[in-house]
């Protein structure tokens, strides 16, 4: 484009720098940001918060911070960047900071900042932290969607607190997806609850009955309890759907 005379604006700048944040890629995200100091872009807030966006997925807190401070009119996408750059790196003491400072300020939060501030509470395990926030939306009128469930599921479950996590699920007003089901029996695999996790492999069937992953894990949890019979009825009635399952082995 700068080649054949074309001088790049903003918005080239911020599709580039977005291009550069999917590869987490530093160097060129900061040849961009050179660039646009030496054209005399100003950064203004989508440039900041794009710069902001690559350094923090490029793991440059530091920087990606000091740029979002010198943003001087922040709006909610630049409140929620930075709360989930902290977030994705596992700090969720500083994320739980912007977000503190955002309220403070006159932008209001949205669902994008609670689904921010929640999966930073779910990467550090701070459960308590979690439901606080997960609570909280309802003081600004707004609804859980399923990222928002599954986020909570994922931080009750991953804590071992797999009863509070199936009760969530089961009183969702919005029906659950694959996902949620899946992440609550991931946890169960990690807690080694096998009874509990054919419990919530059979409300998953029920939800999904088409989903042939959902009969692979039950059957498999039958078997790791010695529950041979019914681990071949589940077989049965997956070979009656026509699904196919990869080879494995066992010791006894």
């Amino acid at each position: 484009m700068v080649s054949e005379g074309f001088k790049p604006n903003v918005a080239t700048l911020v599709t580039i720098l977005s291009a550069c944040s999917h590869i987490a890629s530093l160097e060129k995200g900061e040849q961009i940001h050179s660039y646009a100091k030496d054209e005399g872009f100003e950064l203004d807030i989508s440039l900041s918060t794009a710069l902001v966006d690559m350094y923090a997925k490029c793991g440059q807190l530091d920087k990606s911070r000091k740029i979002f401070d010198a943003i001087k009119e922040k709006d909610a996408i630049s409140w929620n960047v930075m709360i989930s750059g902290y977030g994705m790196h596992g700090d969720a003491e500083s994320a739980i900071e912007i977000f503190q400072q955002m309220k403070q300020s006159n932008v209001r939060p949205n669902e994008l900042t609670f689904l921010a501030v929640l999966s930073a509470c779910t990467h550090a395990g701070l459960v308590r932290e979690g439901k606080c926030f997960f609570d909280r939306m309802r003081n600004y009128a707004l609804s859980p969607n399923l990222k928002h469930y599954s986020c909570m599921v994922d931080l009750l479950g991953r804590s071992g607190n797999l009863h509070e996590a199936e009760d969530l699920v089961l009183s969702m007003p919005i029906a659950p997806d694959g996902g949620i089901w899946g992440s609550l029996l991931s946890a169960c695999k990690i807690h080694n609850n096998a009874e509990f996790g054919i419990r919530v492999a059979k409300h998953a069937i029920e939800a999904d009955p088409e989903n042939e992953g959902y009969y692979v894990m039950i059957a498999d949890l039958y078997l790791s309890l010695g529950r041979w019979e019914e681990a071949e009825n589940v077989r049965a009635k997956m070979k009656e759907m026509g699904v196919r399952t990869r080879a494995g082995w066992s010791t006894v």
